[in-house]
């Protein structure tokens, strides 16, 4: 063979330097749901990635290899050895989940499940995962069998709808190479779904699991079914396949809040005097419950058709949907509303903020509830072909998406009927510990209605995508393969809100004459096991109260406006039985991609070590018509207007994305990566809607104008990648890897005030996203998995899988009051992550208990107050899942989510100023899992 300097002067013309990779086959899995290494699998099914055609081919000539051990694994087993065999085969640095037999992910949905990849952080709120970063950054780009999905007019989809029962694989690409699609500076996630071929023959399999949530103290069901068959007939093999998931949730979180830190108001007094006024205190204090119900429903099928070994055509759909419900509690009284005195104050040992007062307040603002109702459509149909010729494979597919949110919320606001007083340790626990006195808090007759909020929206997103490729088997040994591909794509996004507030406290009216308001009770307290705040429920209207009396509370509305002596605008807006739109809240846009990319797989020699790997472009244009509404408040004669003036705006960009990966097979377990690419990820289509809102106010006295919108001119966030990787793959099932990786981003989005041109108002001050923030992260990711098989007995069913990430990120800050620092961490990325999960599996028993814990992270760095910087604290979780085959086609399941019940907390500027503490739930589950 040619060395690879050789290798690398030959292609130093092609590409500049980048780096690469896309996904590997799965091993298939057979009618038993076994994961079966000697020469069982069938076929590599039909895929549009073409880096998967050939790991797929690769990957089953490896089994075959192995054929004379005759070696059968099932279990947790075999999806530790498919997730291997991806991830050491694969041309890129990629991570994997896989569930080796339906319905058996690990987890409830993917976002859960990519809590334990490494380098992945997830955040949590309301009893589920969300909220992905791979390797710091939240820009990922969402694929589901390799073609972009959406939801809405987001960029990716709710990892998150995707509910685990489905799911045959989730891939985390953290280097994407010319045959990706682009869109993630994070890097991409794809999820893999069954189709007919994966199976033998005919299969149905079903899961149904009963939860029960230890806060909410409810019962849910999950489920799922799927049936397989394939045929063959005299046009050749068909498939066809079903699948039916659905989960259900009814949650609680309840939260202790203690609010931003300010100073004392110039004209408040504190007892004693000896304790000074150099300090800070919390704005307010509070407790709200996020409590709801959330539904997810999902159906996805396939059609395979093979009418001879050379042509595979598909046809998948895709079914997706949220429901959610929720009525959550606010109960937040203001501590600095009206200067009130602090008595009996105690500092803490330091000084710097009070650890206990009483306060004598006035008449405060009472609960709050607050209402919506959430619901997510999202479908997606494709059809597909593969075709080979010779030495060239031929691949396409054509696919329509479309995702639909309608949304609508409501808060219905009370005020107490007389003045409080409010007992009042601050940092218990991690928040407020409070008590209030001088009312039957219990008694709807200690309320009046304040307001009501009503609001509505909905976004959409559509788009037709076709992606072409060629793969073409050269016969060269330097340059074995080459591939070629187009993909155009044509979205649609739009949104539009509206929202209306009325308020009448002045008429004291008592909340028990609004309709809906007798059907409601005292609210479920939460806190479950916790001895801290001991007052924890009040009266409010329900949930099904404000739906189930929406007309008579907007009747209700629109006669109390008319007593309070409201004016005729405020009167024209409730004059709709629901909310008008907002036509400076609305935008549609269109954006038209147009990619193609080269990419050439090279092997070489170079001192006697074997080295093959990519090296590749992609080459992306970007062509965007945004349409909006600006909105002009002006004065006229003292008269106000608003003057609506539609906006369009246009932009184009060109990116060229090379990449280039080496791997060097120092032996047949040790292989190094080395890799290089470049990424983009695109703004938000909220953030370049040209709309601008102008406002008139004044500055010592002259008129001046201010504005406000999106920027049409935005252009995507680029990153430059560096990655390594050492791995050590000892066992079929045993594997250790050292990775290093580095970032430099550029483009980071933040909101600044510009002077701009007006053509009607001239120079005016104008707040607008901008690409202004650069910045970088690096860091370190080490994993090790194995099962203990020198045991002796049942002792070699004992396993292990740990990974830890260490993460330094940076980025440039924009100005903020109470900032004065101009660079720092990335929001959201913990430094420290890791997972630690020991399993066992012996005969029909599987155990496995996993461990993750993230180090504290910053949250923002624009918080009010007297700090800009809020912060999220270390948390841990300790999840149990085991299983038992009680007959070869029936399995018993028992899951526990968060043993520990750690609660979450956030604080400002350090832990000795607290912001609030956050109990979430544990889950029980029991359940069973047939197939026939």
């Amino acid at each position: 063979m040619r060395t690879l300097s050789t290798l690398l002067v030959t292609t130093s013309g092609l590409v500049l330097a980048a780096t690469g990779g896309t996904t590997a086959a799965l091993a298939q899995t057979g009618s038993t749901g076994q994961s079966v290494i000697a020469g069982t699998t069938d076929a590599p099914a039909a895929t549009t990635d073409p880096d998967a055609q050939d790991d797929a081919t690769r990957t089953v000539g490896t089994a075959a290899d192995a054929s004379s051990e005759d070696i059968v694994v099932t279990g947790i087993r075999a999806s530790l050895q498919s997730a291997q065999t991806l991830k050491r085969d694969n041309v890129a640095i990629v991570d994997a989940l896989v569930a080796e037999d339906i319905g058996k992910f690990p987890d409830n949905n993917a976002s859960e499940a990519l809590a334990r990849v490494t380098g992945v952080q997830v955040g949590r709120y309301r009893d589920e995962a969300s909220g992905v970063l791979i390797r710091g950054l939240p820009n990922v780009q969402t694929t589901l069998q390799n073609r972009d999905i959406f939801t809405a007019d987001g960029r990716a989809v709710a990892l998150q709808d995707f509910p685990a029962q489905a799911l045959s694989k989730v891939e985390v690409f953290k280097a994407t190479t010319a045959t990706n699609i682009e869109g993630g500076i994070a890097g991409l996630v794809n999820i893999g779904l069954r189709r007919p071929f994966d199976f033998k023959g005919f299969e149905l399999a079903g899961a149904i699991r009963g939860t029960y949530n230890d806060e909410s103290r409810k019962y849910d069901p999950i489920g799922s079914v799927l049936v397989s068959d394939r045929w063959d007939t005299g046009i050749g093999e068909i498939g066809a396949l079903l699948n039916f998931s659905y989960t259900q949730s009814q949650y609680l979180n309840s939260i202790r809040y203690q609010g931003f830190q300010d100073y004392l108001l110039p004209d408040q007094q504190v007892l004693p005097a000896s304790v000074g006024r150099q300090f800070t205190y919390p704005q307010d204090i509070g407790l709200f419950y996020a409590r709801g119900i959330r539904k997810r429903p999902s159906l996805n099928g396939s059609l395979q058709w093979r009418p001879n070994d050379n042509l595979e055509v598909y046809v998948d759909g895709l079914w997706q949907a949220y429901r959610n419900t929720r009525g959550d509690d606010f109960f937040g009284i203001p501590i600095q509303a009206g200067s009130p005195t602090l008595r009996d104050l105690v500092l803490t040992a330091d000084g710097k903020t009070p650890a206990s007062f009483n306060a004598q307040l006035g008449i405060v603002n009472g609960p709050s509830k607050q209402v919506g109702v959430e619901k997510t459509d999202t479908y997606q149909g494709a059809i597909g072909a593969k075709y080979t010729s010779g030495n060239a494979v031929f691949t396409t597919d054509l696919a329509y998406t479309k995702s639909i949110v309608d949304n609508v919320y409501y808060s219905f606001d009370t005020q107490l009927v007389r003045p409080i007083a409010v007992q009042v340790g601050l940092n218990v626990e991690g928040s407020v510990d409070f008590t209030p006195t001088g009312l039957d808090f219990n008694d709807p007759a200690s309320y009046n209605f304040r307001g009501f909020y009503d609001q509505r929206n909905r976004a959409t997103g559509k788009q037709i995508q076709w992606q072409g490729n060629m793969v073409l088997d050269t016969g060269s040994e330097l340059f074995p393969e080459f591939q070629i591909g187009l993909r155009y794509a044509n979205r649609d996004a739009s949104a539009q809100s509206g929202d209306r507030y009325a308020a009448f406290p002045q008429l004291g009216i008592p909340i028990a004459q609004v309709p809906g308001v007798n059907a409601g009770g005292v609210i479920d307290a939460g806190f479950r096991g916790s001895d801290t705040q001991k007052f924890r429920s009040y009266y409010s209207i329900s949930a099904n109260g404000v739906l189930d009396n929406i007309t008579g509370i907007r009747d209700f509305v629109r006669g109390g406006l008319v007593r309070s002596g409201a004016d005729a605008g405020t009167i024209a807006t409730w004059a709709p039985a629901i909310p008008g739109y907002n036509a400076v809240n609305a935008f549609s846009a269109n954006e038209v991609t147009y990619a193609g990319y080269t990419q050439l797989k090279f092997a070489g020699e170079a001192l006697g070590i074997k080295v093959d790997g990519v090296i590749g472009t992609r080459i992306v244009i970007t062509d965007n018509i945004l349409d909006g509404t600006s909105a002009q408040n002006v004065s006229t004669n003292g008269v106000p207007s608003t003057v609506f003036v539609p906006v369009r705006a246009n932009n184009r960009y060109v990116d060229i994305l090379p990449n280039i990966n080496l791997t060097f097979h120092l032996t047949d377990k040790l292989q190094f990566r080395a890799t290089r690419t470049e990424a983009l990820s695109r703004p938000g289509f909220n953030q370049i809607n040209p709309a601008l809102t102008i406002q008139q106010g004044t500055i010592g006295g002259i008129i001046s104008y201010t504005g406000s919108g999106g920027n049409p001119n935005l252009q995507p966030i680029r990153s430059d990648n560096y990655d390594a990787s050492l791995e050590y793959y000892f066992s079929r099932t045993g594997s250790m890897s050292v990775a290093g990786f580095y970032r430099k981003i550029d483009g980071f989005i933040s909101s600044f005030g510009t002077q701009e041109i007006n053509p009607t108002f001239g120079p005016i001050l104008v707040y607008r996203p901008q690409n202004a923030g650069s910045g970088q992260i690096k860091g370190v990711e080490a994993a090790f998995t194995t099962f203990f098989d020198f045991l002796p007995g049942f002792m070699r069913g004992f396993g292990i899988q740990a990974n830890g990430t260490y993460i330094d990120g940076s980025q440039s800050l924009p100005p903020v009051p109470g900032l004065t620092r101009t660079t720092g961490s990335l929001p959201g990325v913990s430094k420290w992550s890791y997972n630690v999960i020991g399993l066992y599996e012996a005969g029909p028993a599987s155990v496995r208990l996993a461990y993750n814990h993230r180090s504290a992270n910053v949250d923002s760095y624009t918080a009010p107050g007297v700090f800009a910087t809020a912060y999220s604290a270390p948390v841990g979780r300790l999840d149990l899942s085991a299983s038992y085959d009680v007959m070869p086609n029936a399995t018993i399941t028992i899951d526990a989510t968060n043993l520990l019940k750690q609660p979450y907390k956030s604080y400002v500027e350090a832990p000795a100023y607290p912001r609030d503490v956050r109990y979430e739930a544990r889950i029980f589950s029991i359940g069973a899992r047939l197939k026939y």
